[in-house]
């Protein structure tokens, strides 16, 4: 089969090799997404040598394994929370579907050195029977791709405890703030303000419909325009994209009532310079968000299913397994505009 690997500094290389099964089932990748973290890794390049990238896909069952869960045939999608490191499936938090919490995991590798548990980036992939999800008719495989990411969205909405009438601020217009937006408008909030430092990415979130008020993050008025928006501030905080100047906007745009809520979904690169004294006067309840559990994943399966959330608007580019370098040039080059890319594997 082939796959491609990091090979050096934003550059992939194509493999050819042979999947190692164990027992695992096998599947055939239609479609992958690219996440921040394989930009990343890929731009990083020297540093993750030999990765195969890719955990946001959608397939089709070759083999089944010895799981008896599947079929060949079946079409499915992977959950992303036991990629690389399978649960034990009977402690207290695989109990209740929390794996990535499950203290007894058993690490694998995904290094293209061995095949036994590669990214999606590859014609074929091998995982988990407990990370793999057979998908509804009514989700396209395209679509499929995007569960792992709206997910991420669906967790973080469910710590904040949003009642009806909130107003949302969500820092960030990235796919994660975007899935953040969907998702609230479900709860009958009053209004979902998303600010976002691209002003021509700004432009194309309006287009959405899915924000009531799109705001310049780099704007040097950033926290009047926000509390003009707001009148007397936000109910609820979400940050995604993990910079402290951003996040101690957020945290002054908050209402001075008790217990409003702060949520960091974005991942600080290294320790930030928060604003405590506001969070401690204000009475803030601030919770981080990692991840998903496998049962949001289902609910979002499902929420797709009935098209209760349309994630196929936000595909904004679709790259070719075989031009998967100059699919991630282009991405580069092109300044953050495109809201979600997936690669094509046909």
């Amino acid at each position: 089969m082939k796959y491609a690997v990091v090979d050096d500094t934003e550059k992939f290389a194509f493999r050819e090799g042979e999947l190692r099964v164990r027992g695992n089932p096998v599947i055939r990748v239609t479609h992958a997404g690219v996440c921040g973290t394989d930009m990343s890794s890929w731009r990083e390049g020297a540093h993750y040598k030999g990765l195969i990238l890719g955990h946001e896909y959608a397939g089709i069952i070759e083999e089944p394994g010895d799981s008896g869960l599947f079929r060949r045939g079946d079409r499915v999608a992977g959950y992303t929370q036991n990629v690389f490191q399978e649960p034990c499936g009977h402690c207290e938090f695989c109990l209740r579907g929390d794996f990535a919490s499950c203290d007894n995991r058993t690490v694998k590798t995904w290094k293209g050195g061995d095949l036994t548990h590669p990214g999606a980036y590859s014609e074929y992939t091998t995982w988990f029977p407990r990370s793999i999800y057979k998908l509804p008719d009514s989700i396209g495989l395209d679509e499929a791709a995007l569960i792992e990411p709206f997910t991420v969205g669906l967790h973080a909405v469910s710590l904040a405890d949003i009642q009806k009438g909130d107003k949302v601020l969500v820092l960030g217009g990235g796919i994660i703030g975007l899935t953040v937006a969907e998702w609230v408008r479900g709860y009958g909030v009053s209004e979902v303000t998303v600010t976002e430092m691209n002003t021509e990415k700004a432009a194309i979130i309006s287009a959405y419909g899915v924000a009531d008020h799109v705001v310049p993050a780099g704007a040097p008025d950033l926290l009047e325009q926000l509390c003009g928006i707001s009148g007397d501030g936000y109910d609820v905080v979400f940050d995604c994209v993990g910079y402290a100047s951003a996040i101690n906007a957020g945290i002054a745009a908050l209402k001075t009532e008790f217990y409003k809520k702060f949520i960091g979904v974005g991942l600080p690169q290294d320790a930030q310079a928060i604003n405590y004294r506001d969070l401690v006067l204000r009475q803030t309840i601030f919770r981080g968000s990692k991840g998903h559990s496998f049962q949001e994943f289902e609910r979002t399966a499902s929420a797709m299913a009935s098209k209760e959330i349309n994630v196929a608007k936000y595909i904004s580019k679709r790259i070719r397994f075989s031009n998967l370098q100059e699919g991630f040039e282009e991405l580069k080059a092109g300044r953050g505009l495109d809201t979600k890319a997936i690669v094509e594997m046909g």
